[in-house]
């Protein structure tokens, strides 16, 4: 009879051993496709933020509850977001993917560094300042060599491309394509110190060849003067993504420093084919067609470029050429 119930126990606890290990294996995977992930968000490219995604979406198939790849997920989702937001695309569904990925990380694991870095880099990415350097600075209390955690805390607190976080940043990664592409937009923007802002660009375009990065390099180059080399660059761009909008664009703001209106006019009509939210593209080709002595369709780009811009602060300068070429024209005011 004992030996009937020992039978009887045997595929009981045999089936509860190979769950465990099933359990454990699930675990494993889930833990290696999360590294995964990690490296090929890392490589800051549309191509890298597609494979994360592939890669953290199996991690949770096999351990749904598996914090770290939702925190991953709510990283790069804000990551996309607020790149469509940077280049005027629809960019709310991606916040709200961010979101809801970061809302069961934190339901999941809410202390885990991994967890803390992504709700620090979505309130970056919303403009949250304060609530971001608190956050970096809770991972930073833990960990203080955490490069992502050191980032967040640079950005949010003003972005001085001589601040000794951000030097850090560098030296604990010197691959992490984010620092490189934050101090070339604070040696531009800040310190108009074009050369440095090249370097860092440059060296991010080497890194992580994409069409946003090509883009920022090109508009540097231009800045300079040096307009065949950012041409160049924007080809690039416009290589690795025909639907980039903002590299026709400045593409045809180039080729009108160039005096070549023909060239722009085409270039700016590509721009607000792909994505009609550029004000700077209707008014370069009202510019163009300025030049070229066509008042009826200077006026009509003058008017739409107006329209566009709604008077922003960033615009005012082209906002009072327009009214004036408007009037100049005989378009009144």
């Amino acid at each position: 009879m004992r030996k009937f119930i020992l039978y009887m126990l045997l595929p009981a606890a045999v089936f509860g051993v190979s769950q465990l290990f099933s359990l454990q294996a699930s675990a494993q995977d889930a833990a290696a496709l999360d590294k995964q992930g990690k490296e090929a968000f890392l490589k800051s490219t549309p191509e890298g933020f597609e494979e994360a995604i592939s890669l953290y979406n199996r991690a949770i198939q096999a351990n749904p509850k598996d914090a770290v790849a939702y925190a991953g997920l709510g990283e790069v989702y804000s990551f996309m977001g607020y790149y469509r937001y940077q280049v005027k695309e629809d960019y709310e569904d991606f916040y709200n993917q961010s979101y809801n990925n970061i809302v069961k990380a934190l339901e999941l694991g809410p202390n885990l560094e991994q967890t803390q870095v992504a709700l620090a880099y979505s309130y970056l990415h919303l403009s949250w300042e304060k609530e971001a350097i608190a956050t970096a600075k809770k991972v930073l209390s833990q960990n203080p060599n955490n490069p992502e955690a050191l980032f967040v805390l640079w950005s949010a607190s003003g972005e001085n491309p001589d601040s000794p976080e951000i030097r850090k940043v560098l030296e604990l990664d010197p691959d992490y394509i984010p620092a490189y592409i934050g101090l070339g937009n604070a040696y531009f923007f800040k310190k108009r110190s074009y050369g440095q802002a090249s370097e860092y660009f440059k060296k991010a375009a080497e890194l992580a060849p994409s069409a946003q990065i090509h883009n920022l390099f090109g508009t540097v180059l231009r800045t300079q003067g040096n307009y065949n080399a950012a041409i160049a660059e924007y080809e690039k761009a416009i290589q690795l993504n025909p639907k980039y909008a903002p590299a026709y664009m400045n593409l045809g703001i180039t080729y009108f420093y160039l005096n070549q209106f023909n060239q722009n006019i085409a270039r700016q009509k590509e721009a607000i084919t792909l994505n009609p939210n550029y004000p700077d593209s209707y008014f370069f080709i009202a510019q163009g067609y300025d030049r070229e002595n066509n008042a009826q369709q200077a006026i009509m780009y003058y008017r739409k470029f107006l329209e566009m811009s709604l008077e922003q602060g960033q615009y005012a300068g082209y906002a009072a050429t327009a009214r004036e070429r408007i009037a100049a024209l005989g378009g009144g005011q």
